[in-house]
């Protein structure tokens, strides 16, 4: 199949993000052939000196230690340079994996030659990959996001842009489209400007309904609120400029609603009513969490949750595991 490299870039969090997140693929990746690839960006908390020890005895880790902060795209960048995978895989390290992660990301990538990055569903991300949890710890999380991917096997759906919270990519697609964008810094939109670049490739974004990983989110940045305002605000005018463009990407919960509807359209009976159903309401859930402020825009999102909810009432809902609400006639 082809050899993965999992490159995570680390800075500090030791505990609270990397060593779980190193735990989880050493626990649950089946597949024979990888690697993992961690570049710590001169963490101070013990961070390098763990990893050091760790490779020791591990012969999949292979660590590149950095005397400065090289930032998101500047970490990743030093990763993929010393894998030696075929598929390249960029990993949070406040992320923890399922059982059939990387499989499912690369047997798609694969198959798949119009696929230029592949991501899952989680239950932190700032687009359509997003589903609705209830969960208050990781493990409950965790359970929710297997009954999501057990109704949702073989589903995938292509979107503008992926959350780099875990990404998939073949090395030659990497090779052709270039290195990330160090030109922003610390982080923020340089995932925004790969993905325009890879679709300027001509190559497709997918999402894989049916791989879950969680994502902690926030893990370093939310630590820094003042500092990330006026980074995401410098770094949108940098895309901007590159591409010459005003960068408006269609807002989550009206791709959310988009979704919803393509699963109305599936729903022609037998087997799926009840699974495409459960997930419907668990994407209207997640579209209804964030309604919009003003008066035109609520009156319109409303009217169209309205609009779907009558479509949904002919097909009745499964009952589903406590763990996953499944609503579609509303709260």
């Amino acid at each position: 199949m082809g050899k993965a490299s999992i490159i995570i870039v680390s800075y500090n969090g030791l505990h609270e993000t990397t060593a779980p997140c190193l735990r989880s693929i050493f626990d649950k990746t089946t597949v024979a052939d990888y690697e993992v690839v961690v570049v710590d960006n001169h963490s101070s908390d013990g961070t390098p000196e763990f990893l050091t020890e760790l490779a020791k005895g591990e012969s999949r880790l292979k660590v590149v230690l950095n005397s400065t902060n090289r930032g998101f795209a500047g970490g990743n960048n030093d990763g993929i340079r010393a894998a030696e995978g075929d598929f390249l895989v960029m990993l949070n390290s406040d992320t923890l994996v399922t059982k059939g992660w990387l499989e499912g990301l690369t047997v798609f990538l694969r198959n798949n030659p119009s696929a230029g990055l592949v991501g899952p569903v989680s239950n932190a991300v700032g687009n359509e990959q997003r589903i609705h949890t209830v969960g208050r710890t990781p493990a409950e999380i965790l359970e929710e996001g297997e009954v999501w991917t057990s109704r949702s096997m073989g589903d995938f759906f292509e979107s503008d842009r992926l959350g780099f919270f875990c990404i998939a990519a073949r090395r030659e697609a990497v090779e052709e489209i270039g290195p990330l964008d160090e030109g922003f810094g610390l982080g923020f939109y340089e995932d925004d400007d790969y993905c325009i670049r890879v679709r300027m490739a001509g190559y497709k974004l997918i999402c894989l309904e049916d791989v879950f990983v969680y994502h902690r989110g926030s893990a370093v940045f939310g630590k820094r609120p003042e500092s990330t305002k006026s980074l995401v605000k410098r770094n949108k005018a940098i895309l901007e400029k590159k591409f010459g463009i005003k960068y408006r990407p269609r807002h989550p919960r009206d791709r959310q609603l988009d979704l919803v509807e393509s699963y109305l359209s599936r729903m022609g009976g037998g087997s799926d009513v009840s699974r495409l159903a459960c997930k419907a309401g668990n994407r209207l859930r997640a579209a209804e969490e964030s309604m919009p402020r003003g008066y035109v825009k609520r009156y319109r999102f409303r009217r169209r949750i309205r609009e779907i909810r009558d479509a949904l009432e002919r097909f009745k809902a499964p009952e589903c595991a406590p763990a996953l609400p499944c609503d579609v006639e509303g709260s």
